[in-house]
């Protein structure tokens, strides 16, 4: 995610309420966007169970399980099979060139 979309999304509550983003809601945004960053940045270097990004980023596997389900859901990542211990290896999916 970028800077541009977490502007996005604090002008949008701006624009929708009429009143500056809540402290709270700041410090959220910011804490979605690490969160998003450390799991990428965990991914990147390949496919990936929840119990290996939780030893990467040091993100409780709950909160990893979450996100990445977030993550199917938008498409952003994609299961690539199952380990021995049955967990799912997911990885991110790749953008398309455009043109």
């Amino acid at each position: 995610m970028t800077a541009e979309r977490k502007k996005f999304t604090i002008t949008a509550y701006r624009e929708k309420t009429g009143a500056k983003a809540p402290q709270r809601l700041l410090d959220l945004r910011k804490s979605q966007l690490d969160i998003y960053s450390k799991i990428t940045k965990s991914l990147g270097g390949g496919p990936k169970t929840v119990p290996e990004i939780t030893d990467a980023t040091g993100i409780p596997s709950r909160s990893v399980l979450w996100y990445l389900m977030t993550y199917l859901k938008y498409n952003l990542i994609l299961p690539t099979g199952k380990t021995e211990e049955g967990y799912y290896r997911y990885a991110l999916k790749k953008k398309e060139a455009v043109g």
